[in-house]
């Protein structure tokens, strides 16, 4: 197997590709290419489940940046080509065309696949998930006043959907297995709150429970729960997590960690020649003392970044903070650090109001803090990059308060 080099070859088309494809082309224009699975341009994916699913942002919108940026740059892009082949003797990706392509320095960027259900009735019409750009698309064309959607699966992603399908009229019923909403994302205690508020606006939700079947003729009519419960329905949206666009890697020396592709502090996998970025890249955490992948859209930007400076040569270490923000009804959300490994949770402010912070703990070290409807963003990361501070809430609510 022969093929012509490229000095510097991304795979993957999302927000961790652009970042580091435009850093690269700055040093070496006419020396980057970025080959996408999609058909589109690289883009921003949050806005699927709130701006375009909404119908607020035509899809062209959500483009990172236009065609002729990557004209100008001298970035080579390559679309609707899957990657399914990895040799990294020969330092070669072989494409879902048939295409071959050799690399010097390789960047994977692959990002996530949506989980599937393995229930009755998953393949109907009317079932969707949203991961992609033609997802969203076609869910928004589907979701209308009067209509009704389940949502199987109450995590960020879920409770998203459940907030911008009831702002168009919709009614709509949530599944999750936990006991509260966004329970593995935020923890019980700050679930619970945010649970209640889903219910205030209209959400019918149906906890500790699981779909077994959904169930329809030409399409999706119900979903069937495992308590016997019945719900019937217009539309059915699964979000029930994701994993890393990793199996075509499963055969080759890059090792992978919980499905992520294990990478160093500088983004690189233990071959030279080959780095990660984004949510398919299990980097080590200081916070957690693990490799962790971080399915957020600030991670990958800085991430993408990060493998650029290095593929040119740098030796920067990453220390991001991780960082996720999430706009359901009235709720701004963020939260910055780590909440896997927290035993304790601290809330304080005007919970009744929606408008409070929450500090995570491991062993009274804090590990993330949450804001909902806060201005305490910049205090949060000030206090969680001072790793020896043992801040507290009213730490928080004060500095909170002298916000501009």
């Amino acid at each position: 197997m022969t093929a012509q080099r490229t000095p510097y070859l991304i795979i993957g088309g999302g927000l961790a590709a652009a970042s580091a494809a435009e850093i690269l082309a700055k040093k070496q224009p006419g020396r980057v290419c970025l080959v996408s699975a999609e058909n589109h341009l690289p883009y921003a994916r949050p806005p699927l489940s709130k701006a375009v699913l909404a119908g607020e942002t035509a899809p062209s919108k959500v483009y990172l940046k236009p065609r002729e940026f990557y004209r100008d740059k001298g970035i080579e892009v390559v679309l609707g080509h899957a990657a399914i082949g990895l040799n990294t003797e020969q330092r070669v990706v072989r494409l879902s065309s048939g295409r071959h392509m050799g690399y010097e320095t390789l960047l994977l960027a692959t990002g996530l696949v949506p989980a599937r259900l393995d229930i009755p009735g998953f393949l109907l019409p009317g079932v969707h998930m949203l991961r992609n750009l033609e997802d969203a698309i076609a869910l928004r064309d589907e979701i209308a006043p009067g209509r009704t959607v389940v949502v199987i699966g109450g995590g960020f992603i879920g409770c998203e959907v459940a907030a911008t399908a009831i702002a168009r009229g919709a009614h709509v019923h949530v599944v999750e297995t936990d006991a509260v909403l966004m329970e593995r994302a935020v923890g019980r205690d700050v679930g619970e709150i945010l649970t209640e508020h889903h219910r205030r606006v209209g959400v019918h939700t149906y906890l500790r429970a699981t779909a077994v079947e959904i169930r329809g003729h030409k399409r999706a009519e119900a979903v069937c729960l495992d308590s016997g419960a019945l719900l019937h329905c217009d539309v059915v949206v699964v979000g029930v997590g994701s994993r890393a666009a990793t199996s075509w890697l499963t055969d080759t020396s890059i090792a992978l960690s919980e499905g992520g592709i294990v990478v160093d502090g500088h983004c690189r996998t233990a071959d030279p020649h080959v780095y990660a970025a984004g949510d398919a890249a299990a980097a080590y955490s200081p916070l957690l003392d693990q490799h962790v992948r971080i399915e957020h859209e600030s991670n990958a930007q800085q991430q993408g970044a990060l493998a650029a400076r290095n593929m040119l040569g740098g030796t920067t270490v990453g220390k991001s903070l991780p960082f996720v923000w999430s706009k359901q009804f009235d709720l701004d959300m963020w939260c910055v650090g780590d909440t896997r490994t927290y035993d304790r949770v601290e809330i304080g402010g005007d919970v009744s109001g929606y408008r409070f912070v929450a500090v995570y703990l491991a062993q009274s070290q804090p590990v993330a803090v949450l804001g909902v409807n806060s201005a305490g963003l910049a205090a949060a990361r000030k206090l969680m990059r001072a790793t020896d501070d043992r801040f507290t809430v009213a730490d928080l609510l004060a500095a909170e308060s002298e916000a501009p």
